[in-house]
């Protein structure tokens, strides 16, 4: 899934056909790897075409990149007009099911996206998934990295993407988010639930993949680990590894422990005014609390 890109309204004049044809040849030069996928888009843009409520269509992340396999979802964002939006949702869940030879779907809204909007995700019997965010198309909720543009007659996309770098609250939110993870894992040791204690582990290292995003300086952090491996493999943390951890309460003890060091090392790896803003506090707190637990107090 991604934020799409800013949008302002513009004039269609003679580039209705060029937009459509651009859309529909990029769809045509895909890999042959990527018939399932070729095969939905091209029955989207259809779809799009036909329905004067569309504004537009986009697709992103690893087929707007040109990295995707033929196990890749497809992250696509659809504008709609605005004053037909509830109106259209009901024909584009249609639609999606419609695309291929479905196994299920569901609609939802995405927590803490205000606006209006709707996902809609769908999975096809030959593996092949639709993810697809729906919102007025007037609205702009940002900007992203590899988006194509497949059908915009109206020329309403015009946002590029601009690294920004994640603000300092935002940060403390994720290193927060991490260190109480860890304090539920040593709480959960105590008590012997290595189930709960193994779920915290891996809460906790989704916040640590954030971070590390962040510092790395890669785009949209937010996604922690899909985004570090899409733009920065080569740089992964040293001794992530030894943040995994099976039942053994020794072991997700250790996993712990390590992850709280992983921690510490990706926020001093952040820019000042985001270290600024870094729960010292709770950090110490909780690292000396593992200390103890490895000693058995």
């Amino acid at each position: 899934m991604f934020y799409l890109p800013g949008t302002g309204r513009g004039k269609a004049g003679g580039m209705m056909g060029a937009m459509t044809d651009a859309g529909r040849e990029w769809i045509d030069r895909l890999p042959a790897e990527l018939d399932g996928q070729r095969a939905l888009l091209r029955r989207l843009l259809a779809v799009s075409e036909a329905d004067e409520r569309i504004r537009w269509l986009v697709v992103a992340c690893s087929a707007g990149r040109g990295t995707a396999d033929r196990l890749s979802d497809l992250d696509l964002g659809i504008g709609v007009s605005d004053e037909r939006f509830d109106e259209a949702l009901p024909d584009l869940r249609h639609a999606v099911d419609h695309l291929g030879d479905l196994v299920d779907s569901y609609h939802h809204q995405i927590a803490g996206l205000t606006m209006a909007h709707e996902r809609i995700f769908a999975q096809y019997a030959d593996r092949c998934q639709v993810d697809l965010v729906v919102i007025p198309a007037s609205e702009s909720v940002g900007e992203i990295r590899d988006e194509v543009v497949l059908y915009d007659p109206g020329q309403h996309v015009t946002g590029s993407f601009e690294h920004r770098p994640v603000p300092p609250d935002q940060v403390r939110e994720w290193a927060f988010a991490g260190w109480c993870a860890l304090a539920d894992l040593g709480k959960y040791l105590r008590r012997g639930s290595a189930w709960e204690a193994l779920n915290r582990l891996h809460d906790a290292r989704a916040e640590l993949w954030r971070l590390t995003a962040t510092a790395l300086g890669v785009p949209n952090p937010q996604y922690g680990v899909t985004s570090v491996l899409d733009f920065a493999a080569d740089r992964l943390p040293a001794a992530i590894a030894e943040t995994v951890s099976d039942l053994d309460p020794a072991g997700l003890l250790a996993a712990g422990r390590s992850l709280a060091a992983r921690l510490t090392e990706a926020g001093a790896a952040l820019a000042p005014d985001q270290r600024a803003e870094l729960p010292l506090a709770m950090a110490g707190f909780v690292t000396a609390d593992l200390d103890a637990l490895a000693s058995g107090r």
